[in-house]
């Protein structure tokens, strides 16, 4: 399974789908933290930032269609 991650924070979907093969599309995470933390575990996942401003056509083009989307708003 391939998803995309919204609202990511420290991205706790990936900790507990990753043992079971699922791979993240990409990552959608404004705040500054998070965001650094998500760089150094997944390097190779692209954060694309404020989910406002994403061009869904693009990123579907660029990474390939989910299967799934998760997140929760707010994160906080």
């Amino acid at each position: 399974m391939k998803y995309v991650s919204l609202f990511s924070g420290i991205e706790a979907a990936t900790v507990a789908w990753e043992p079971l093969g699922w791979e993240p599309l990409l990552f959608s995470e404004i705040d500054e933290f998070p965001s650094s933390v998500l760089k150094a575990r997944f390097p190779s996942v692209p954060n694309l930032g404020d989910i406002t401003k994403i061009n869904w056509k693009e990123a579907v083009r660029d990474f390939g269609r989910p299967d799934i989307v998760v997140g929760g708003s707010p994160c906080q």
